[in-house]
C-alpha cells in the first residue's frame, strides 16, 4: 500500500496567488464606495481569489491511498474506486507554453471513474507514474475503452496497453508532439 500526498512546493503557486490576489482585493475593496459596479466586480474577483486558496489547502491535505484492492482519496470528500470496479480511465496532458512559443512542459490528469464515485488526480502527486500504471492494468483487466488520446498519454509515459489501443480504433493519433516519462513534453 502507498499513501502520497500533493507535496508543498507543487502548492505555493496556489498558495500565493491566493493569498497576493486576496491581499490586493481587500486593498482595492477598502477605496471603493460599497455598492458601486466596481465594488462588486473587485469583490467577485475576491472569492475568485479566495477559491483558489482553499482549492490549495483541500490539495495539501488530501491523501491518496494506492492498494491491491483499489484507490482511495481523502480526508475531504472521501472516495474510494476498487480497481475491479474501474470503469472509466483517461490521461490528459496539458501543454504549457512560453510567451515566445517555446515548450515548457505541462502536467497529466488522471481521471477514473467507477459507477458510485470518481477520482481526478494530477502528475504533482508523487508516484503519479505507478498510479497511472496500476489503473491502467486494472482498466484493461475490466476492458474499460480507453479514448485514444488516453492511448496515446499512456504509452508516452511508458504503459504499454495494447488491447486498449485497439479499443480505441487503431494506434493513437499524432498529436504533434511527444512526453517523455519524466513529464517534459518535446515537439
Amino acid at each position: 500500500m502507498i499513501e502520497v500526498r500533493y507535496p508543498l512546493g507543487s502548492l505555493v503557486k496556489d498558495y500565493l496567488i491566493g493569498l497576493l490576489g486576496l491581499a490586493a482585493i481587500i486593498n482595492i475593496l477598502t477605496s471603493l464606495e460599497p455598492g458601486s459596479g466596481l465594488f462588486w466586480f473587485f469583490l467577485a474577483l475576491g472569492l475568485f481569489f479566495l477559491v483558489m486558496l482553499l482549492h490549495g489547502a483541500q490539495r495539501h491535505v488530501t491523501r491518496v491511498t494506492l492498494g491491491e484492492d483499489g484507490i482511495a482519496i481523502g480526508p475531504i470528500h472521501r472516495r474510494f474506486i476498487a480497481w475491479n470496479d474501474l470503469k472509466g480511465l483517461s490521461l490528459n496532458f496539458y501543454p504549457v507554453r512560453s510567451w515566445l512559443g517555446r515548450n515548457k512542459g505541462g502536467w497529466m490528469a488522471l481521471k477514473l471513474k467507477s459507477d458510485r464515485s470518481s477520482i481526478a488526480l494530477d502528475s504533482d502527486l508523487p508516484h503519479f507514474q505507478s498510479i497511472v500504471t496500476k489503473a491502467a492494468l486494472a482498466a484493461r483487466e475490466n476492458g474499460v475503452l480507453v479514448d485514444a488520446y488516453t492511448a496515446h498519454n499512456l504509452q508516452s509515459i511508458g504503459v504499454r496497453l495494447d488491447e486498449a489501443e485497439a479499443s480505441a480504433g487503431g494506434p493513437p493519433p499524432d498529436l504533434g508532439g511527444e512526453v517523455r516519462p519524466d513529464g517534459e513534453a518535446r515537439p
